[in-house]
């Protein structure tokens, strides 16, 4: 424990303002979904139809899970339960595998290293820094849907179903960096684990649907192989059993022992799984800047176009559920809050959809962006600029892997969509590029200005995720309209070729040539 106060203290102060826009954006889904569901579902015969309607659709059970009551609660905070808890399990785990592996790799870990602090501070510091996000998250939320109304034991068990699903992820993660020799691998290790917990619970789910109108007592023995069928199993608002809790801390305790131990012991940068040494010839595939920046970026484009390709099928297949879910005026007002219209409730739906899917697609092309300003600040750039490679060359090389990453992966969702719901949707998820560029341009100007300023890109999509919870946080009307996600046509139907769409696209092409020339034109980061 040596050292761990003031390694703590660091980590906080790194990572001080993302940890509150994560915090109040949690908070503001949770009371948003519980203040959409009071104002839907206003008697019990809306309620059991759209549980039952929601329990039936295996896509609906694939992607959130089946609803175990027709309580306001139970069927309100369906895509809160499991879908919102994973993407917590992942940026607890994206903030462990930063401050451990990443650390380790661009040299602040052997820096600490040199002051008088324990080898398992550093980690131990990354974990509480991930627990009390967790908890945070978890007892903020409980306590808004208490005075909102909600039930207070379903409240206090959502909570808690949101708190240890980060904190079991978190400690997976920690795992994951003592496992591996680099950021990257740590993060596709995690990634692994994180889409097997949750594929695994998908299957568990599917296999127990019902169609004679009743609701799922069980889930397949798949779900228990999950930790995120664990957490489900607590079923807030339903039966409310706080004690897959003790499933939960159990796995958890097993991976930090086994993380410490291994951080403990292991030489640093070192890991379990060894690298390999690539090919012979792989100089000949990496002759231009260009190859060497798709080598780079590869695996992400691959691993997020095969899963919005799934997310898509997914998606599409919900159509025959739609009308018979959310049939009603107070639902329409939400998804057209979310940025779908059109005259059918399905077109709403699809429209909303590819809005939320155009800002996990901005979250790729940033990553894409920080790429380049990961590069430089650990050194790798210098090495590479050292050769005959201009700045400009390189620097555009990611920012034009960028848009055709983001491109291909909504041309993806596109088709998964088309292909499970018999129509041609591949133009309205195309619609929402745009906008998605636009969030990447900024992304990319920040690091130009300094490679030190890659998390503004981050903050910016955040703030425009709020804005979609505007009216819950008793936000101006001009606040939502701030985001460019509220300025594409992603409803099928609509004319994607607008003013405002080739506005945007001008304002994201100006932003990408000015984040390129003004890379150029400063020193490198030290």
């Amino acid at each position: 424990m040596t050292g761990l106060a003031p390694t703590l203290r660091l980590v906080l102060r790194r990572d001080r303002i993302q940890l509150i826009v994560w915090l109040l954006l949690y908070v503001a889904m949770a009371a948003s979904a519980y203040s959409t569901a009071k104002t839907n579902y206003a008697d019990q015969a809306s309620l059991d139809s759209a549980a039952r309607a929601a329990s039936e659709n295996p896509s609906l059970v694939a992607m959130f899970g089946p609803v175990y009551s027709s309580t306001v609660g139970a069927v309100g905070m369906i895509k809160m339960v499991v879908m919102m808890a994973a993407a917590l399990g992942l940026l607890t785990g994206l903030l462990v595998i930063r401050h451990t592996r990443a650390d380790e790799e661009s040299g602040r870990r052997e820096m600490l290293g040199a002051s008088a602090i324990d080898r398992t501070a550093p980690p131990i510091a990354a974990l509480v820094e991930s627990v009390v996000l967790s908890l945070a998250i978890g007892v903020l939320s409980a306590l808004v849907l208490i005075g909102m109304g909600a039930d207070a034991r379903g409240s206090l068990n959502f909570g808690a179903l949101w708190a240890f699903t980060g904190i079991v992820f978190a400690a997976w993660a920690l795992l994951c960096a003592q496992l591996t020799e680099g950021a990257r691998a740590a993060r596709g290790l995690f990634a692994v684990g994180l889409g097997a917990a949750y594929l695994l619970r998908a299957v568990g789910d599917v296999s127990v649907i019902r169609t004679d109108g009743t609701l799922p007592a069980e889930p397949g023995w798949e779900s228990w192989l999950s930790p995120l069928g664990w957490a489900q199993q607590i079923r807030p608002f339903a039966e409310d059993r706080p004690w897959p809790i003790l499933l939960l801390l159990a796995l958890s305790a097993v991976f930090i022992a086994v993380a410490l131990r291994l951080a403990a012991q292991r030489d640093l940068g070192a890991g379990l799984i060894p690298v390999g040494r690539g090919k012979a010839r792989a100089g000949a595939l990496l002759g231009t800047v260009e190859a060497l920046t798709w080598r780079l970026h590869r695996g992400q484009v691959i691993g997020w176009s095969v899963g919005f390709l799934a997310v898509g099928l997914a998606f599409g297949g919900m159509g025959s559920a739609i009308d018979s879910l959310v049939g009603n005026s107070g639902t329409r007002e939400m998804l057209e809050r979310l940025g779908g219209s059109g005259s059918s409730m399905l077109d709403i739906f699809f429209g909303a959809e590819f809005s939320i899917m155009g800002m996990a697609t901005a979250a790729l092309g940033i990553s894409i962006v920080n790429t380049a300003c990961s590069e430089e600040t650990s050194g790798r750039a210098e090495y590479l600029l050292s050769a005959p490679v201009r700045r400009l060359r390189w620097y555009a090389s990611h920012l034009t892997a960028a848009v055709i990453a983001t491109s291909v992966a909504t041309f993806a969702l596109g088709v998964g969509v088309s292909l499970t719901a018999g129509r041609q949707l591949i133009l309205p998820a195309l619609a929402a590029l745009p906008a998605v560029w636009v969030i990447t341009a900024i992304a990319a100007l920040a690091g130009a200005i300094s490679a030190h300023w890659s998390s503004v890109g981050w903050v910016v999509l955040a703030l425009c995720v709020m804005t979609m919870v505007a009216d819950v946080l008793k936000l101006p009307d001009w606040v939502a309209k701030v985001s460019p996600f509220k300025h594409v046509a992603t409803q099928p139907g609509a004319t994607v070729l607008t003013g405002a769409t080739l506005a945007l696209v001008v304002i994201a092409a100006a932003g990408l040539i000015a984040a390129a020339f003004s890379e150029s034109r400063r020193d490198l980061a030290s």
